[in-house]
């Protein structure tokens, strides 16, 4: 119990690691440089038992219609409609997780009903459609 007391007497410690000062601009911090300098150099070839990784352009931004493309993927992998390269056979549907997602894409539609271009609106309708029809098709 006396080691209980002397540590409350003691209080804590704060550091600040924030990247910006109290007015907002961006702090240069020396300390992370110099570990970069003292670090010890390292091997620039990859190890042999880890594969390397493919080296990528800039990524593409997100839009809308990448995420309702996603989810109705995801759906169709979940129907059971869709595999991956190594999967022999498509796995057996997950109804209740179609569902899900189906509905997900459904609050989506709701949400950002009056702020979608025709195009993303046409394009959200037209993938509940025939997402429904698949999973009731699959649900017989």
């Amino acid at each position: 119990m006396a080691d209980y007391e002397n540590e409350e007497t003691q209080g804590f410690k704060v550091s600040d690691k924030r990247r910006f000062s109290a007015e907002g601009t961006p702090d240069q911090p020396q300390e992370p440089q110099k570990q970069q300098q003292e670090a010890p150099a390292q091997s620039q070839e990859a190890p042999k038992d880890e594969p390397r990784k493919k080296e990528r352009g800039p990524r593409a931004p997100v839009e809308f219609s990448t995420l309702i493309t996603s989810l109705a993927q995801t759906a169709l992998f979940q129907l059971g409609l869709i595999r991956t390269p190594d999967m022999k056979e498509p796995m057996e549907p997950d109804l209740e997780g179609a569902s899900q997602t189906i509905d997900l894409i459904s609050l989506l539609e709701l949400k950002t009903r009056g702020n979608l271009t025709e195009q993303e609106k046409k394009l959200i309708d037209d993938t509940l459609f025939q997402l429904r029809m698949a999973f009731v098709e699959m649900s017989k």
